[in-house]
C-alpha cells in the first residue's frame, strides 16, 4: 500500500502541540536571526518550519516532549535573565558529540530542538547570510578542513 507519509507507528498517540508551545518554537527559531547576525526575514519560512516541527512529531513522536520541554526552558532562563541572554544560553553551547546522551534538560534543548532549528533555519536559506551565492536550498558535501568548500562563495564570483 502507498503512504504519502512516513510515520512511527505510535505517532497517532502523540498530543498535538499547544499553542503556547508551537508559539514558543516558532520565537525561538526567529531568534536564530539576531544571535547568528542573519540579515533574512525568517517569515517566508514559516510554513516550512511549521512542517518540519509536524514531521519531526511523526517520525518520532518523543519531539512532542521535546518542544514542550523546550518551551519550559525557554521560559524559566527569560523570568531569570531576560529574553536576549536566555537564547544566547540556549545557543551558545551545543553538544559536542551528537550522539551523546544529553546530560541536562538543557543540553537536550540544544540538541533536539536548538541545534535542529538552527540547521533548518541555515537550509531553508540563511546560509546566503555566510557568503553562499546562487544557493536557493540545501546544498551537498560537507565542510572538512583544508578541502574546498561545497558552495561558491562571493569571492569565486570576483
Amino acid at each position: 500500500m502507498y503512504q504519502v507519509k512516513v510515520r512511527h507507528p505510535l505517532s497517532a498517540l502523540a498530543p498535538a502541540l499547544t499553542d503556547s508551545v508551537a508559539a514558543s518554537m516558532w520565537k525561538l527559531f526567529v531568534a536564530i536571526g539576531p544571535y547568528w547576525e542573519l540579515t533574512d526575514d525568517p517569515e517566508p519560512y514559516r510554513l516550512r518550519f511549521t512542517t518540519f516541527t509536524q514531521n519531526r512529531i511523526a517520525l518520532n513522536p518523543i519531539y512532542t516532549a521535546f518542544y514542550t520541554e523546550a518551551a519550559r526552558v525557554i521560559d524559566v532562563l527569560i523570568a531569570a535573565l531576560g529574553e536576549k541572554a536566555a537564547y544566547a544560553v540556549i545557543f551558545s553551547k551545543q553538544n559536542d558529540d551528537v550522539a551523546s546522551v544529553p546530560l541536562t534538560t538543557l543540553n537536550l534543548v540544544q540538541q533536539y530542538v536548538s541545534g535542529e532549528f538552527i540547521a533548518i533555519r541555515l537550509a531553508l536559506g540563511s546560509f546566503k547570510a555566510f557568503g553562499a551565492i546562487n544557493y536557493c536550498g540545501y546544498i551537498g558535501g560537507a565542510n572538512i578542513l583544508d578541502e574546498p568548500v561545497p558552495y561558491r562563495t562571493i569571492g569565486d564570483a570576483q
